[in-house]
């Protein structure tokens, strides 16, 4: 059954062309992740497939009586002051309104001046609005919202004000929202963020259930490759499907470009031919052959009229490789017996913890939200200190720190004059190493505070490379790059010759950069020499290897 069609559809906004002739359907049941570039188009298809945009020509159908959810990246304000239990109950509005008419009724039935011939007709009202209500699961509403809120992590949020929560967990709301609504048709515009990776694990198993279509776009390779069987690539206005996860996705795409750029080259080699035999024939003519004129002109028509094939077009990447001169030596960290709570909190983030990282490890650091991971970061660079136990880093260790959430010192500077803090070259040299970490021309005037989250992490790198660290420590890299920037950086760190300690969500990351996982829980961590996927097989049973396990196996309050 067919659920969303778009048929030659063009969007255009003012002079720019966003989708130029796009066709794709969506059949009941599909998982569909669109991919593309920034810019391409992806949430606009969201857009006119929930009927916000219209096409500025070409048809976009639904399936007649279709309900559709749409997830957004940002969450909308609701005007009343309404708690999260409540704005969840929203989520069965046909229901909540027979509750409703069921307590008028109830009222009505206990008043003790109602006649015999309301009572009469209050309690058939009332056996035909319960029977419809139990019909509809209305008994379970409560059940079901509970059993929501505890799979995203959510519960504690249920008594709060809805429009108090921070923009990521009003996300997790309005996502659990939908959920608990079952429409037919999801439109879900990058539901992992602010997930952890547990909680990303129950997301991918209640899509793959789903019984309705699930229209995705997602930075998350990993949630990509266990949600989806197909594809839509936008390209130049133009969508191509694809059948198959994400991984299959890219390995077609690899295939196809090779093939188009071999064809490429083959008719190049065979154009060159027909050119230079066009070129010898017009001499031949020159010495009065007219047949020869007319090959000439023959090849000549024959080039003109040939279906030719475009060369592959290619993305100049940023630059971003992390040479050393200095080597550390061998023991580059070690936590000894720490243990850390913050001076208002109740928790305990670290019991005794021990940990040892050696030159050229690749650990990723994961835990649930609020575990740890970054104040571990902080107390490595100094930026915390321990209650107890000793955090000691090697000889000739030079850190280099990517932060969450990219900052820098005075953001009313320009890009060039931040820059210039970490790089002596000339003002040519800075120029064109900028430019290498695509800011152009004069765009290195731009001022640090009108630059997006992306911009900042891409001139934190282009620092950090210019300052010979050994030991980087990155907190959630990945946020802000797209896929492109992703696999840009999971190369320059499979490549990097020094230590790395980082904390991730994105497991497709995970697995390509990291050699360790390390799991923090309970106040203390839990060693697997492997990547995610290692992790995952053996995070049930007793680790393989790692430093004694010294603190208490449960979370401790002051």
């Amino acid at each position: 059954m067919l659920d969303v069609e778009l048929s030659n559809v063009s969007l255009n906004y003012g002079f720019k062309n966003i989708l130029d002739g796009a066709t794709f359907q969506v059949n009941s049941g599909d998982k569909v992740a669109i991919v593309g570039d920034n810019g391409t188009g992806k949430t606009s298809i969201f857009n006119l497939i929930y009927g916000n945009e219209k096409p500025t020509s070409g048809t976009v159908s639904k399936r007649k009586d279709a309900t559709i959810g749409f997830l957004t990246q940002i969450a909308p304000e609701v005007q009343e002051d309404i708690n999260v239990r409540d704005f969840l109950r929203t989520a069965y509005g046909d229901i909540a309104g027979l509750q409703e008419k069921m307590h008028k009724l109830e009222l009505i039935m206990g008043d003790p001046n109602t006649t015999p011939d309301e009572l009469e007709k209050a309690m058939n009202s009332y056996g035909k609005a319960q029977e419809l209500f139990m019909n509809k699961g209305g008994y379970e509403i409560e059940s079901n919202i509970d059993k929501m809120a505890g799979n995203l992590k959510i519960t504690e949020l249920l008594d709060q004000e809805y429009n108090s929560l921070s923009g990521g967990q009003k996300t997790i709301v309005c996502l659990a929202r939908m959920l608990l609504q079952k429409p037919d048709i999801l439109l879900l515009d990058e539901p992992t963020n602010h997930l952890d990776i547990p909680t990303l694990g129950w997301l991918e198993d209640f899509i793959k259930g789903y019984n309705g279509s699930v229209i995705l776009v997602s930075h998350d390779r990993y949630f990509l490759d266990r949600t989806i069987n197909k594809v839509f690539a936008i390209a130049d206005g133009k969508i191509k499907t694809y059948f198959g996860n994400y991984t299959q996705y890219v390995e077609a795409l690899k295939a196809e470009r090779e093939a188009q750029e071999q064809a490429y080259v083959t008719q190049q080699k065979k154009i060159a031919g027909m050119e230079e035999a066009i070129r010898k024939n017009r001499a031949w003519g020159a010495q009065s052959s007219e047949k020869a004129y007319r090959v000439a002109k023959q090849l000549e028509r024959r080039i003109d009229e040939m279906d030719k094939v475009d060369r592959p077009k290619t993305q100049k990447d940023i630059a971003l490789n992390f040479n050393q001169e200095t080597r550390s030596g061998n023991d580059v960290l070690s936590l000894e017996d720490v243990t850390f709570a913050y001076p208002d909190g109740d928790d305990i983030i670290l019991c005794g913890a021990n940990l040892s990282l050696e030159y050229k490890d690749k650990v990723c650091l994961i835990g649930k939200n609020g575990s740890g991971k970054s104040t571990v970061l902080k107390l490595i660079l100094g930026q915390l200190s321990q209650i107890d136990g000793q955090v000691k880093l090697g000889s000739n260790v030079k850190i280099g720190y990517l932060p969450q959430n990219v900052s820098f010192e005075n953001e009313d500077e320009t890009i060039i004059d931040e820059f210039k803090k970490h790089f002596n070259g000339t003002l040519t040299q800075t120029y064109s190493t900028l430019a290498a970490f695509h800011f152009y021309g004069e765009e290195v005037q731009k001022r640090i505070s009108s630059l997006s989250g992306g911009e900042k992490v891409r001139l934190k790198f282009a620092e950090l490379v210019q300052n010979d660290v050994n030991f980087l420590i990155l907190d959630e890299p990945t946020n802000h790059l797209d896929v492109r920037n992703r696999e840009i950086l999971e190369d320059a760190l499979s490549n990097f010759e020094g230590t790395l300690l980082f904390v991730s969500h994105d497991r497709y990351f995970i697995n390509k950069v990291a050699n360790r996982v390390v799991e923090l829980e309970d106040g203390e961590f839990t060693d697997y020499l492997g990547n995610y996927d290692f992790y995952l097989e053996h995070s049930d049973n007793t680790p393989t290897q790692g430093p004694e396990q010294k603190g208490p196996r449960k979370v401790l309050k002051r």
